[in-house]
């Protein structure tokens, strides 16, 4: 069954969904870029508040591809007792050296490490076998540029499918974002991702910096509940 996942912004956005709790609560700072981070004490008192009744994730920045400074931010952010650390894969000459100059962290990391990657900043590399060559837990996609396209405005149906059967096959965990909406719901639920990610979608205006509202939430969670048809 496909899942969700919310990203918040803050303890009070937290204390907001408890009634409606996400399968993976994320944490991140929209002001600061796709994959901006929270203070780790900030996602340590978020993870505190949820105590175990779901699963919680959090982005440590959008950094550059450099594994000596992508590997102190991952052992860092895991001191959260956060469930699962989200990096950014960003296109740069050296990435595959940087992907396996993180092997050695992230196999010893207790926390399981989910890679991020960009529909609309894709690198030239082939990163999904490297990614799970160096100990990866799961591999998503979301958006890089954060101007109100959505996921499907980037890649079309063939390609994300595509892309959720690559990431299965390597048996990596697999998740589909980018300003995902409602909407969406029916079309990449049947897709067999493992959960599908939002953000502006539970926030007023579809406004990703302001604040989430609980009634969007309810609406995200019934329409993942609803069963579809699934991709053959």
């Amino acid at each position: 069954m496909c899942k969700w996942l919310a990203s918040v912004q803050s303890l009070e956005e937290a204390q907001t969904l408890l009634p409606v709790l996400p399968d993976i609560m994320d944490m991140k700072n929209p002001s600061q870029g796709a994959l901006g981070a929270l203070d780790v004490e900030i996602v340590g008192e978020i993870v505190e508040l949820i105590d175990g009744r779901c699963k919680t994730s959090a982005t440590i920045g959008d950094l550059p591809m450099n594994a000596e400074r992508i590997a102190p931010a991952m052992i860092d952010m895991a001191t959260s007792n956060v469930d699962f650390v989200k990096i950014g894969i960003f296109p740069d000459a050296d990435l595959a050296a940087c992907i396996s100059g993180l092997a050695k962290t992230v196999k010893q990391l207790s926390t399981p490490v989910i890679a991020v990657l960009f529909a609309d900043n894709m690198p030239a590399v082939d990163c999904v076998p490297l990614l799970k060559a160096a100990g990866f837990a799961g591999v998503m996609i979301d958006t890089a540029f954060k101007n109100g396209q959505h996921l499907q405005e980037h890649w079309r149906e063939g390609k994300l499918i595509e892309f959720v059967r690559t990431t299965k096959h390597h048996e990596l965990l697999c998740g589909l974002a980018g300003a995902l909406r409602i909407e969406d719901i029916e079309t990449l639920k049947p897709m067999g991702a493992d959960y599908l990610g939002f953000r502006s979608a539970l926030c007023q205006q579809r406004q990703r910096s302001s604040t989430l509202t609980l009634e969007l939430a309810k609406q995200i969670q019934q329409a993942i509940l609803t069963p579809t048809k699934k991709v053959a």
